[in-house]
């Protein structure tokens, strides 16, 4: 089965959804995972060990962002080819993105492992944080070119219409996390290098059914043929992913400030409140993210095709569903955040007092955070690395930023719970207006004949 037959076809909301929700899955699953990995770490080691690891998110986020960048740009692009036809040239541009991004990763991991303590020391851990933060850095970034590269099989797959695998892949990922992370935690005492190797080898397993589909299948769509290392191939695919690694690595600044920010407020009970919240938002967003990532190659692929008449009812599905989701998820975070907080605090009441109240100024952030994210997704399947950008740059470095230096000056600790709250409603309203602005280029807003569900 060709590519056109998997993506050509799906015309209707209840078919777009039948699409998503494998990605959709991989993403709650993913960030499941990452829930019960931190809850994990928290109760079996402490909550500095939890605190330690929230400290080397910003690399990480460096890590993520290369990966991203690399999976999201390439898709769309790739994405866009198939829509026009041109099989091969995508297979080549499939190709070609692999390598680049394996070389990239390696640099990135050599410099992360020559320069580790320094870096630890650089994002703010103190005596009591450090060596946690740098055993689990050490550990973890070795396994930094399998990370990036099951990014990419992970979406290349949903691209090659085979987001069922992808899921598959990803829920071996995680549960071999979770029952390593217990074995190796626990009855074989390796503390958190174990939780490092285990994720690692978590990732491994992803990307080990990645290779395999594309290497053995023959019907695949894409394939791995002599690659395409042009110039300007990879321009395009940087330029269109640039939106996804600035959402990265602008986490990854802000996640240094809001750390130095909460040290200097709370020490590290506060660092160990703000990993929870972290944490929550990643579960909290994932039905978002999923739903994007895996709508996204079927944008591209009519904006190839030229079909504005289908961009139109995916648009309009995509907005009501994003409008729904939020809702739900601002009220269950308020209603029940505290049960998360719980599986973290690790029996400290200060803590879990801390991310309890946190939570509850946090979690306005949900009603506008959806919507952000889905319109740089948008934009990114459309091949506007630009508009794309300046969404996630907005809402994940400029206004936060700004945020987070003026808010709690004026409102001291509850200032640092409304940065985002506050940065989010600001950038929904610059969302809204480019998605006006630029309906008559794509013609996504053009009202078509309706499609029967």
């Amino acid at each position: 089965m060709e590519v056109d037959d998997r993506l050509e076809g799906i015309r209707t909301p209840r078919q777009m959804l039948r699409f998503a929700l494998p990605t959709i899955v991989v993403m709650v699953c993913i960030s499941s995972y990452s829930i019960v990995d931190g809850g994990l770490v928290s109760n079996m080691i402490g909550t500095d060990a939890l605190a330690g690891l929230n400290i080397i998110v910003p690399i990480l986020g460096l890590v993520n962002a290369f990966g991203f960048m690399f999976a999201t740009g390439g898709s769309a692009y790739i994405a866009k080819r198939l829509g026009e036809g041109d099989i091969e040239d995508a297979r080549r541009t499939f190709s070609g993105i692999t390598v680049i991004a394996l070389v990239a990763a390696l640099v990135l991991t050599t410099v992360t492992l020559m320069f580790s303590s320094d870096l630890v020391g650089l994002l703010g851990a103190d005596e009591r944080l450090h060596d946690y933060a740098e055993t689990y850095l050490r550990t973890i970034i070795v396994f930094g070119p399998i990370i990036i590269l099951q990014y990419l099989v992970t979406q290349f797959l949903i691209t090659a219409g085979r987001p069922d695998i992808s899921l598959m892949g990803s829920i071996a990922n995680g549960l071999a996390n979770i029952v390593l992370d217990i074995l190796f935690m626990g009855p074989l005492g390796m503390g958190i290098e174990g939780a490092a190797i285990a994720s690692g080898i978590g990732s491994t397993i992803t990307l080990t059914v990645g290779l395999v589909y594309f290497t053995r299948t023959k019907d695949c769509p894409l394939r791995y043929t002599r690659p395409s290392l042009s110039a300007r191939m990879l321009g395009k695919v940087c330029s269109n992913g640039a939106s996804e690694m600035v959402t990265e690595l602008a986490g990854s600044v802000t996640t240094v400030l809001f750390n130095l920010t909460m040290m200097a407020y709370l020490g590290p009970d506060g660092v160990s409140s703000l990993t929870m919240m972290i944490y929550i938002q990643f579960l909290a967003t994932a039905v978002v993210i999923g739903y994007s990532m895996g709508i996204a190659p079927i944008m591209s692929y009519n904006y190839g095709a030229g079909r504005r008449d289908l961009m139109g009812i995916l648009l309009r599905t995509s907005v009501r569903l994003v409008a729904l989701v939020s809702i739900v998820i601002f009220l269950t975070v308020e209603l029940f955040g505290w049960v998360i907080v719980g599986l973290f605090a690790g029996g400290s009441e200060t803590v879990e007092e801390i991310a309890i109240h946190g939570s509850a100024i946090f979690g306005f952030s949900f009603l506008f955070m959806g919507m952000n994210i889905y319109v740089s997704s948008l934009f990114t399947s459309l091949s506007n690395g630009i508009l794309s950008a300046t969404v996630s740059f907005l809402r994940g470095l400029c206004l936060q930023v700004l945020m987070i230096l003026l808010l709690p000056l004026m409102f001291g600790t509850d200032g640092i719970w409304l940065a985002v709250p506050v940065t989010e409603m600001v950038t929904i309203v610059i969302s809204m207006a480019l998605v006006h602005r630029m309906a008559p280029r794509y013609g996504y807003l053009d009202r078509a004949e309706s499609v029967r569900t």
